[in-house]
């Protein structure tokens, strides 16, 4: 399976214009990873009129990032999934919200669900969520995470660093793919520089450097490989 994962050059406050990048950015793929707040604070129905056209243009699945939902009391960062036939095949909201949300009145959202597609089993991760380990109790083959990876440091090198880390840490302990899909380094939210984290963690590749390949593009989850981690785990005993 083909997961694509976009980065736009650029964080518009104008969530149209976030996806608009996207379209261009299109390759052939099963499935097409979006950053966070792609809709930026879209209304709901923008938002989903605008997932489900990129599902139908690219002919794929579409997580289609997040944006601030307005309910009583705040907003809510949440997203969903789309169909390449239209269909919305799931929702899910970030359990985390911390820094400027927080401070903005973004509330914590539901945790995540998992959807299905082609018969493998995938979760949303918004961001910071992929940090609680707790969120990742239920064995899944894919975990997709829409980031906007704000950074305190004064080069994007040390949180590419710890999200590299990260996700290779998650994806041999839970034996799954960890694809992440951020901005461009030079996307600022609100006058904060973004990291730029886009990356994808194999937890079985065929050559130790592709524990983690950093940068957008297509990457290849090949769940024969994985079942077979999973099987060789269980025989030598690390897994229950």
């Amino acid at each position: 399976m083909k997961v694509l994962l976009i980065q736009p050059p650029r964080w518009s406050p104008d969530g149209h214009d976030n996806f608009d990048a996207a379209e261009r950015l299109l390759q052939e793929a099963d499935l097409v990873l979006l950053p966070e707040l792609a809709g930026s604070s879209l209304p709901r129905a923008e938002y989903r009129e605008r997932v489900v056209r990129l599902a139908r243009l690219a002919g794929a699945f579409v997580v289609g990032g997040s944006h601030f939902d307005a309910v009583e009391g705040g907003s809510v960062n949440r997203g969903m999934v789309a169909a390449p036939d239209g269909t919305i095949a799931a929702e899910f909201e970030k359990a985390h919200p911390y820094g400027l949300e927080r401070r903005g009145g973004v509330l914590p959202g539901r945790p995540s669900e998992t959807f299905e597609l082609a018969g493998r089993r995938m979760r949303v991760l918004l961001c910071a969520d992929l940090w609680y380990s707790a969120r990742m109790a239920t064995a899944v083959d894919a975990v997709l995470v829409p980031a906007f990876s704000l950074t305190q440091w004064d080069s994007p090198g040390p949180a590419r660093a710890l999200w590299q880390h990260m996700s290779v840490a998650r994806a041999y302990e839970f034996m799954t793919y960890v694809a992440v899909s951020d901005w461009h380094h030079e996307a600022t939210y609100h006058g904060h520089p973004c990291a730029g984290v886009t990356g994808f963690a194999n937890p079985y590749p065929a050559r130790p450097e592709e524990y983690f390949t950093h940068g957008a593009g297509t990457r290849v989850m090949d769940f024969d490989r994985l079942d077979a981690l999973r099987a060789d785990r269980v025989g030598r005993g690390f897994a229950s």
